[in-house]
């Protein structure tokens, strides 16, 4: 349980004990990582005025549960969308070998502000990559797996919301680092990444048990699975 992400936390903690006055950041469980994104939230609270939707990717759950807390201090009504990838558990789905990074966990990070979630979306890798790629054409300002992922719930929630509603979509990084997986042909084609683009509408689940997904799905119940149970 756990796979590669708790094998290294292991292996983690047998260091910290083998080298007495040695550190580990921990950015699942440290409260520093939510902190740390203060500035970030009253940057785009600055620049943009008023934001009445957050669209986060939730990894260690560090910029999600920062920004929404500050965002939703000044802003109650607030609504915070959170994006995963199939095979995380994160948000109560069963653990399965994952091919995209940046997003997702096979482990409960306790930086995850789960009540401060309003609903959920999983996305597949084959989804994010057409939409870095359709952003990269259409936009010249792409990323990785990550980027498209929110980007791909953030044009679904922009065509669904009343006209003038703000959404806020952080994208966490750049292309460069995936150019050799998001944006390399041979490597999506070896994976099956292209065969075709995301639908236009999500499937929708009521509870994260209901059923494991596979494609986009979304799902207004959020739950955190260490305090409800967790699907084998």
């Amino acid at each position: 349980r756990g796979g590669w992400q708790q094998a290294r936390r292991d292996r983690v903690a047998e260091l910290l004990a083998h080298h007495p006055g040695s550190w580990c950041p921990d950015q699942y469980n440290n409260p520093d990582n939510t902190t740390a994104y203060t500035p970030l939230a009253l940057e785009l609270a600055s620049q943009l005025g008023h934001v009445d939707v957050l669209v986060c990717s939730v990894g260690t759950g560090g910029h999600s549960a920062g920004i929404s807390r500050v965002l939703r201090q000044l802003y109650p009504g607030l609504r915070v969308v959170g994006v995963d990838t199939i095979g995380s558990t994160i948000f109560g789905q069963p653990a399965r070998p994952r091919l995209m990074r940046g997003l997702g966990s096979s482990i409960h990070p306790r930086n995850v502000a789960y009540a401060s979630f309003d609903e959920t979306h999983w996305v597949a890798p084959s989804e994010a990559v057409w939409t870095c790629r359709r952003l990269a054409t259409s936009h010249y300002a792409t990323g990785g797996w990550s980027v498209g992922a929110v980007a791909l719930v953030a044009g679904w929630l922009a065509r669904t919301k009343p006209s003038g509603t703000r959404i806020a979509a952080v994208f966490p990084d750049g292309p460069q680092r995936y150019l050799g997986t998001v944006y390399d042909d041979e490597y999506c084609a070896a994976h099956d990444l292209l065969d075709r683009p995301p639908a236009d509408e999500p499937d929708e689940i009521s509870h994260p048990g209901d059923k494991e997904v596979t494609r986009w799905t979304r799902c207004a119940t959020v739950v955190d699975p260490l305090t409800t149970g967790e699907p084998e």
